[in-house]
């Protein structure tokens, strides 16, 4: 069953009442909670009411949107984000492979000592899916860096997350989309060229090529960030990803 949902940091202004009722209005059917603002690491007492208001307004929640950075362990504790996680009952956590760290700007000794930290995390989270963040500048930023990287940590429980990237031409994105395919747990989904951010309606082409290659694996479609930053964006964003997956 593909899941539609909001990433709440596209709100982070908004409270987890407002982020709820917005999902519900918009016929979407879960939200991703993120561990800076609205669920923060370790708050037990917060994670539980926020799982009490997601799950009373028959929302779904499969992952936790984490700020552990790997390699920097002493940034965010991962057992902070275990426990957050496991009192939203989420089965996915998105973990970032560095932040701020191009993948072709890491020395030997970096990475070795990233695989080693993403080894503890996957082997200390093992019951959940620990998912890397697809994102610019870091070691995720070129594709065949992902699938390097997933190879080295060698762990079942680690996949990752994927979006377009604004800044690489379409064919890029779909030899991307292709070559990670077995490994994407989630799609961040919106539609940006560069640093230009565009109602959803404007990725039609593209994303409906991507939604053709992932439709072979069940995935969550998260909507993250309006165009305009506003949450009454968010039932047209909604109604044009759902249209697009004929749900």
């Amino acid at each position: 069953m593909n899941r539609t949902g909001i990433v709440s940091i596209s709100f982070r202004d908004k409270t987890p009442e407002e982020i709820i009722c917005a999902a519900i209005a918009s016929g979407l059917d879960s939200v991703e909670w993120g561990g800076d603002v609205h669920v923060p690491h370790g708050n037990k007492e917060t994670a539980k009411r926020v799982r009490d208001l997601t799950e009373s307004a028959g929302l779904a929640m499969p992952e936790y949107g984490s700020y552990y950075i790997i390699g920097a362990p002493e940034k965010v504790s991962f057992s902070d984000v275990l426990l957050s996680a496991d009192t939203l009952g989420c089965e996915a956590i998105r973990v970032w492979p560095g932040m701020n760290c191009p993948s072709d700007s890491i020395t030997n000794e970096q990475y070795r000592a990233f695989v080693e930290d993403a080894r503890r995390i996957c082997d200390e989270g093992k019951e959940h899916k620990i998912c890397l963040e697809c994102h610019p500048n870091s070691l995720t930023d070129e594709y065949h860096t992902a699938i390097q990287l997933i190879k080295d940590i060698d762990r079942e429980n680690l996949l990752m997350f994927w979006q377009p990237n604004q800044f690489k031409p379409l064919s890029y994105n779909f030899d991307s989309l292709h070559a990670l395919l077995p490994f994407i747990y989630s799609a961040h989904v919106f539609s940006w060229e560069r640093d230009a951010h565009y109602p959803l309606a404007k990725g039609k082409d593209a994303w409906s090529e991507y939604i053709n290659i992932l439709s072979s694996r069940e995935i969550n479609y998260m909507l993250e960030f309006m165009h305009d930053n506003k949450i009454e964006s968010l039932p047209e964003a909604a109604r044009t990803l759902k249209g697009w997956l004929k749900i």
